[in-house]
């Protein structure tokens, strides 16, 4: 419920909708794991 009520005055600050929000930032992480991984990958 804390997350909820952060994430609802987030999204009212910025002047968006809690969805936007989520694609901003899930878009956000989903590039920054692409320039620098987190696990190493291997080819074998």
């Amino acid at each position: 419920m804390l997350v909820w009520n952060n994430l609802k005055k987030m999204v009212y600050i910025m002047g968006k909708t809690i969805y936007q929000l989520k694609h901003q930032l899930l878009s956000k992480y989903l590039v920054s794991e692409l320039k620098h991984t987190a696990i190493k990958m291997t080819v074998i």
